[in-house]
């Protein structure tokens, strides 16, 4: 493990986690709803807590806002048949989209209900879950929170509601067995299960963010006996937590603060969802929702912004690329790699591109460069890889003493990790090479 002279460990591959929230919280249709399950971000730094050191931030233990939180009573009209049907044509899943949207349902997905997905510990018989929406009003999103809005809120989970339970009994008029989870239940994580059917991605808000309607929906769910729902193999808006982070609306509309954003000591951010000052179901406040572009100018708006933002970000990105450039760096800095034996290989990847990555490999006592695609890479082909932030590049290219790349490495703005054990490191000749970067080998083998 590569370690700096504080004892922080580094090497194990990282996916950041933009939301974070205690189970607990996880019941309440009005706040964060996330099915992140990703490690800690490892990294060269002191007292790495990745996310941990947040004790100024007191999190509620329960849902105190009032709604999600429920066992809500069957209304069901029919009763399940005594025999479900388990296949259903196309011709019918049609029939029954029709039937709803001309009841008033803006979005229907489709998905498999998975344990993660389930608030409590309840048996669901029936694995196989459509998802349901409705747009919420416009008088709603653009009334102060209170007491009216309180009733408006509630008022579109009732509509919801029976809606829901409406296209149930029709579906049990057809043969089909099904359980409802009404949408002011405690049954099942809303936007995660909106997300996982491919209806959408969830925002920095903690809501399901849809093409339709943006965040501004209520979301309902039948557990069904259809076994062959058609049900989405990718999700097309996985851009959108992306685009979140660069935007950021949401954190800063809310007034009760109950939206945190957090940097973490390795670089990441975080944001925590403070559940006992959400007034979101207590008061139908809705500032986040009203704030966000997805509202505001459209999916179709915000997405042809973000390609445009992306498409001019990778052209200036690759311009720094180019591997004459890097050449030209490491033979200046020759001196900070000598020692390595022939086969030593390290990485140099930039935090905000995922696409490219610069090799640095001895052979015949040369350091050869050389620039990868990474999806053209089936595994890990360094030893070490340093991670640097795109606007530190410029300076780190016109450093000819490594004198920049140092002290970068001292305050945390680059980060290193280990790909091959602690003996590999030491028999390609890494140990010099660590130690006048300012770090050491630590204790133990180096995560992989």
């Amino acid at each position: 493990m590569v370690n700096d002279k504080k004892g922080c460990c580094e090497g194990t591959e990282y996916k950041e986690e933009p939301i974070k929230n205690s189970e607990e919280n996880e019941n309440c249709c009005c706040g964060n709803e996330s099915t992140a399950n990703n490690p800690e971000k490892p990294e060269v730094t002191p007292d790495c807590g990745c996310g941990s050191g947040n004790d100024d931030v007191e999190e509620d233990a329960g849902c105190g806002c009032g709604c999600g939180a429920t066992e809500y009573p069957d209304e069901s009209l029919i009763n399940n048949p005594d025999k479900p049907k388990v296949i259903a044509d196309d011709n019918f899943i049609k029939e029954f989209e029709d039937v709803a949207h001309s009841k008033g349902i803006k979005s229907i997905g489709y998905t498999q209900l998975t344990p993660e997905l389930l608030i409590k510990d309840k048996f669901i018989q029936y694995p196989s879950v459509i998802v349901l929406t409705i747009e919420m009003s416009k008088e709603l999103i653009e009334t102060a929170p209170g007491d009216k809005t309180q009733e408006l809120n509630d008022a579109h989970y009732a509509k919801l509601g029976n809606l829901t339970y409406e296209l149930s009994d029709y579906l049990r008029q057809n043969g089909y067995a099904t359980e409802v989870a009404h949408p002011y239940g405690g049954v099942v994580k809303f936007s995660a299960l909106g997300q996982k059917a491919g209806m959408g991605f969830i925002g920095q808000s903690g809501l399901l963010i849809t093409p339709e309607v943006g965040p501004r929906q209520k979301i309902s769910a039948i557990f069904v006996s259809i076994a062959n729902l058609p049900i989405k193999d990718e999700n097309e808006h996985a851009w959108i937590p992306e685009y979140c982070e660069k935007c950021g609306k949401c954190i800063k509309a809310c007034p009760e603060k109950a939206l945190i954003e957090k940097e973490t000591c390795c670089g990441g951010k975080e944001v925590e969802f403070i559940q006992k000052v959400c007034i979101g179901c207590s008061q139908g406040c809705t500032y986040c929702i009203e704030a966000c572009p997805f509202d505001e100018k459209g999916y179709d708006h915000v997405k042809n912004k973000f390609d445009k933002m992306n498409a001019k970000l990778k052209e200036k990105q690759n311009k720094k690329f180019k591997p004459e450039l890097w050449n030209n760096w490491a033979e200046q800095n020759s001196q900070m790699f000598a020692g390595l034996v022939n086969g030593a290989t390290i990485a140099i990847s930039m935090i905000q591109n995922e696409e490219k990555l610069i090799l640095l490999e001895k052979a015949d006592h040369n350091l050869n460069v050389t620039i990868k695609e990474l999806k053209e890479l089936e595994r890990p082909v360094a030893d070490l890889m340093f991670l640097i932030d795109e606007k530190d590049i410029k300076e780190i290219l016109n450093d000819t003493a490594s004198i920049k790349f140092i002290d970068m490495l001292s305050s945390g703005k680059i980060k290193v990790y280990g790909f091959i054990s602690q003996t590999q490191l030491i028999d390609k000749g890494y140990m010099a090479f660590l130690n006048r970067l300012g770090l050491s080998l630590g204790g133990g083998g180096c995560c992989c």
